[in-house]
């Protein structure tokens, strides 16, 4: 049995909030999963329109599980992760999981980068992480892998993960406009 403090359940509350605010950042409107979907979804919402799950850190999540779940139902998942909790807000990542050719891909540690309000929202992997950074596009068409960096010039890449920071932490907040 796996126990869940309230410290846990404090994180997996604001996971599903940040989860909600961006998939409204992206245009997506999420509906809870359905009964025919694999049990480990059922606490989540999955976007239609975009073929993908909006999934967010539980204690008790098994990646094996979500990856079988991935595979069995040829959709994509985004699962948000909180990396700490301090106070009310908690700095979030998000992993992908995305069903290509009947194969699951993983791909974690991402991060929003935004141009400017009103563009589409990209994830990059950490810039920190020091492996080859990948991004996406994640807009009301679904999640696209890019073939470049979004950015052209360090200062371009500083303001865009401070700019998407502070729009999912408004929309979050319920301010998003």
């Amino acid at each position: 049995m796996i126990y869940v403090s309230e410290e846990d359940r404090k994180r997996t509350a604001l996971a599903k909030e940040a989860a909600r605010a961006f998939a409204g950042m992206v245009g997506w409107m999420p509906m809870p999963c359905t009964s025919t979907m694999p049990s480990v979804l059922a606490d989540f919402e999955y976007a239609d329109s975009v073929n993908t799950v909006m999934a967010h850190w539980q204690k008790k999540l098994s990646l094996t599980g979500l990856i079988k779940a991935v595979a069995e139902c040829r959709t994509d998942l985004l699962l948000v992760e909180p990396s700490h909790v301090s106070g009310k807000q908690a700095g979030n990542y998000i992993s992908l999981l995305l069903c290509r050719d009947g194969e699951v891909q993983i791909v974690t540690g991402l991060c929003p980068w935004l141009q400017e309000p009103g563009a589409p929202i990209h994830l990059v992997t950490n810039p920190d992480g020091g492996d080859e950074m990948r991004a996406f596009m994640v807009d009301r068409s679904g999640i696209r892998p890019l073939p470049t960096l979004p950015w052209s010039t360090a200062e371009a890449k500083r303001l865009g993960f401070w700019t998407a920071r502070r729009h999912w932490e408004l929309a979050i907040g319920g301010h998003y406009a």
